[in-house]
């Protein structure tokens, strides 16, 4: 799977510019409707059927795993684009001064909701950093409708939690054989002094 780290540069046309990685739109994961799991229940034996499970509404606040997800993403595109904006500010001959005050800003105003981060950016003293915010906005944008690819994300995240799942019951499944080797040498070792042999017997006897 190849995954593409291209991020977007605005040009005077307003659209973004990258020299690698095609451009994707939303990948059937986010178009797929929130649906009910089924998978077999810890306690069932094989064979017994299916269970539902149903991720309660107040887990993520009522919000369901798919719109927690969102809610991440939404994030990371914010985080996305203020680091492409503040690439943009070094410029190929001269550093913007906007530069030094997003980094400021972003020292003393950590982002941690994308959203609420950049309304409170929307509301600065300061013009340029106004019009800063409307620079990430459309790009964060650009980004998740042009640049970033949703199948290999849904790609990458399927195959990771198999390989997760799959090294950690190898692991449990090592750890347990090496537990049972250990209790069956103690085991012989409890038993070995107390067997007694005929060659014992008859040295006893002599």
């Amino acid at each position: 799977m190849t995954c593409y780290a291209a991020v977007p540069r605005i040009t005077g046309a307003g659209l973004p510019h990258t020299a690698v990685g095609p451009r994707r739109g939303y990948g059937s994961a986010a178009r797929r409707s929130h649906a009910r799991l089924v998978v077999p229940r810890a306690s069932q034996k094989p064979g017994e059927g299916e269970g539902d499970m149903e991720v309660p509404e107040d887990t993520f606040n009522g919000q369901t795993p798919e719109g927690k997800a969102a809610s991440a993403l939404t994030n990371l595109f914010t985080m996305a684009a203020t680091r492409v904006i503040l690439d943009q500010f070094t410029g190929s001959r001269h550093r913007s001064p906007v530069f030094n005050k997003l980094v400021d800003y972003l020292q003393e105003n950590p982002l941690r909701d994308g959203n609420q981060w950049l309304a409170g950016l929307m509301r600065h003293e300061e013009t340029d950093m106004r019009l800063t915010a409307v620079r990430i906005l459309e790009t964060r944008k650009i980004f998740a409708n042009q640049e970033f690819d949703w199948e290999a994300m849904e790609e990458s995240a399927r195959k990771g939690i198999c390989e997760d799942n799959t090294e950690i019951e190898r692991a449990i499944l090592t750890e347990s054989l090496s537990l049972e080797s250990f209790g069956e040498e103690e085991e012989e070792e409890e038993e070995g002094p107390g067997v007694v042999t005929e060659e014992v017997v008859q040295e006893k006897e002599l």
